[in-house]
């Protein structure tokens, strides 16, 4: 193996501590929410809980807008640099809390490191990688995120709230302290006029001497972004809506982004203590949520592994029915024994179907959307699309939690899966119809494709 490969490897082996932490953060709220008004000293009511995993959701939507005020003045790296500092202080507002609005900030804290983190990191790891790791490094991400959230169920059910939040902050002070001697976005330097800089950063991320054609590319791509950011915002938000390919590009988008937070996945996860303690399975409910934890790991790296023969589109119609039919029969379950129906024999339904759930949705309506948004919008509107699609999943995933929360309490578990059932249904018929096949195409060809198809 030569040395630029095996230097690629240790950056995104550094980067992938980072992405790990959000996975940390993002499955946090899964072993602590029954924590809380037992073990834990903090008492919270049922509408705390629901901002409590909420928040971070909320800070992801702000964090996502960050970058676009630090990359180009501080760089991909710098920017990824400050990113630590809001993930730091998140697990010790979170760890040292003792009252609820701490544990709000800390939560908000973590959601704009994240938000940052998903914005900035993929970024980076295309600019300063080569043409034979770029594919893998990017599509890693939803792996290592599920890795992470697997990591916090592994470590958080068995130990308190504090010790889980010490441990955790490990994850950005070891990022900091690796981080900080990996080079700048060659693209970032090419940027700023500063090229010798730029061609010692290709020749130590490539592991050769020879780097002209890489740097001449380098020069085209600044010469055309530079092009697109002689526009003013509202020169982009208004491409974004007059030109045929942005606006079907934006459908696209609105689909797979439904089908990653409309589906319920977050408010099932995080409140799926208390699904499987409603049932009464006789496995213990720390050894159900491992298995969720498993089964999304597993997901996840199958579908990195297919992806590239099987294709982004097939992969979401075969795990949208897989949803489909696990919450049907959760939601069958849990509406059979509200009714008053013997299911004492069939307690193992919603463990069982819950897991299925987590593997359709890890196989696809997970991984799949954000790597498709990378590729549908043009040079032109990728800051607004940015923008909108960042303000759109922090909104959406906070009201689908927000609602299961209430028709939860109001009515039973039975009624926000019915509804989760029906969307993820609807959903699935919108990929069928409107979503097409980008795997193995250029960005031309999928521009000039969702151009022609308008």
């Amino acid at each position: 193996m030569d040395r630029g490969i095996l230097r690629q490897i240790l950056i995104g082996f550094v980067c992938s501590i980072l992405i790990i932490d959000c996975g940390l953060h993002e499955g946090w709220s899964t072993p602590t929410i029954p924590k809380f008004n037992g073990e834990d000293p903090l008492k919270v009511t049922s509408d705390e809980i629901a901002w409590i995993v909420n928040l971070m959701y909320v800070g992801v939507g702000i964090g996502s807008l960050v970058p676009f005020i630090l990359m180009d003045n501080i760089g991909r790296k710098g920017t990824l640099l400050v990113t630590t500092a809001p993930k730091i202080l998140s697990w010790i507002f979170i760890g040292l809390s003792t009252s609820v609005p701490f544990i709000y900030v800390g939560r908000i804290l973590a959601g704009i490191g994240c938000g940052i983190t998903y914005a900035v990191m993929p970024m980076y790891l295309g600019e300063i990688s080569s043409k034979r790791t770029r594919g893998p490094l990017g599509t890693l991400m939803a792996v290592l995120l599920n890795i992470g959230m697997l990591l916090i169920y592994a470590i958080g059910l068995w130990i308190s709230r504090f010790t889980m939040a010490m441990i955790s902050v490990c994850a950005p002070v070891f990022f900091l302290l690796t981080f900080m001697w990996l080079p700048e976005s060659s693209v970032f330097l090419t940027r700023k006029n500063r090229l010798g800089p730029a061609e010692k950063t290709l020749q130590w991320a490539l592991g050769k001497e020879n780097v002209e054609a890489e740097l001449e590319e380098i020069k085209r791509i600044v010469e055309t972004e530079d092009k697109c950011g002689k526009m003013t915002l509202r020169e982009m938000f208004k491409e974004c809506f007059t030109k045929a390919q942005n606006r079907r590009a934006f459908r696209i988008a609105l689909i797979l982004l439904s089908g990653l937070t409309l589906t319920g996945a977050s408010p099932v996860l995080a409140y799926q203590s208390y699904i499987f303690d409603e049932a009464g399975f006789e496995i213990s409910i720390n050894a159900s949520i491992i298995m969720t934890g498993v089964a999304i790991v597993l997901a996840g790296i199958t579908c990195v592994s297919v992806v590239r023969f099987a294709g982004k589109r097939l992969l979401l119609l075969i795990a949208a029915p897989i949803c489909v039919v696990s919450l049907t029969t959760i939601s069958i379950f849990f509406e059979l024994q509200s009714s008053g129906y013997d299911v004492s024999h069939f307690k193992w339904v919603p463990t069982v179907f819950v897991v299925i759930y987590v593997l359709g949705f890890g196989l696809g309506l997970n991984p799949i959307p954000l790597a498709y948004i990378g590729e549908i919008f043009g040079v032109e509107v990728k800051v607004p699309a940015a923008m909108l699609n960042a303000l759109y999943y922090a909104i959406s995933t906070s009201a689908i939690v927000k609602f299961y929360q209430v028709t939860q309490e109001l009515y039973g578990t039975f009624a926000p899966l019915w509804t989760f059932t029906a969307i993820t249904f609807l959903i699935w018929v919108l990929i069928y119809l409107f979503v097409p096949e980008t795997e193995g195409k250029t960005l031309e060809e999928i521009q000039l494709e969702l151009r022609d198809k308008e």
